[in-house]
Order: C-alpha cells, then structure tokens, then sequence
C-alpha cells in the first residue's frame, strides 16, 4: 500500500537550492532548471521541508500564521510543492518541526517561472550579443 503524503514526512529535495531574499525567496529545482518565487508565507512553508514535515504539521503552523484554510492558503502551496516534485519522502525527524514565525499572514504565493533558466541565461560568451564598447 503506497503512503499518502499526509501520512509521512517530505523534505526538500537536496537538488532544490534556495535563497532568502528581504520578503520571502528564491527557489531553484536543479533538475529540472525552473525556479520559483517565494513570498514570506511560502517561504515559511518550504522552511518546515528543510529538516522534514509532515503536510499535518505544516497545515497546524499556517493556523497559528492565520490561514483561514480556503484553497488560496497552505493546502494550494503544498498541493503545488508536492506537485512541482520540491520534496521528497523522508524518515520521521527526531525532533519536532521548527518553529518558524510568520510576522502577518499574507497568502502565500509559489510562483513558478514560465521558462526553465537555461533559456533565460545568457553567456557573455555568445557571439550573437553585440559587445559593450
């Protein structure tokens, strides 16, 4: 019988990079080269994956942020992470989930970018860029 994700723990893939911007940040998925932006609600919610969570334990800590459980709140970003394959199964932690404060609820938003990084970065190295006189 396969768990649901309800029933185990999910950490951050280690392929998923993040960076902590001023309100929220920016999540990078190695593999698959497309990268996220995260406001402070969201960002509050990767965090719980860092050390393991179960999607019960995350959904207890947006009450406590103010989430007022409609599908704009924790569920939709979790579906969505859960989805975009940002974790992965792991063992129960040892210790409890981290207690992470979200200073005022904003509903958090997980915006994924339209086109993987490899097609928006470009190398200086490109003879098709005109060169800086």
């Amino acid at each position: 019988m396969q768990r649901r994700p309800d029933d185990c723990h999910w950490r951050l893939r280690p392929d998923v990079v993040c960076t902590v911007l001023n309100e929220g940040a920016v999540v990078l998925d190695l593999r698959s080269k497309y990268f996220y932006s995260a406001n402070s609600t969201a960002w509050a919610i990767l965090q719980m994956f860092e050390t393991g969570a179960s999607p019960a334990e995350v959904r207890a800590a947006g009450r406590r942020w103010g989430d007022p459980g409609d599908a704009a709140g924790v569920d939709g970003v979790l579906n969505q992470i859960l989805a975009e394959d940002l974790v992965e199964p792991a063992d129960a932690p040892a210790t409890a989930p981290p207690e992470i404060a979200v200073p005022a609820w904003v509903p958090p938003v997980l915006c994924k970018n339209q086109e993987p990084l490899q097609r928006i970065m470009v190398s200086a190295f490109d003879p098709g860029l005109p060169l800086a006189e």
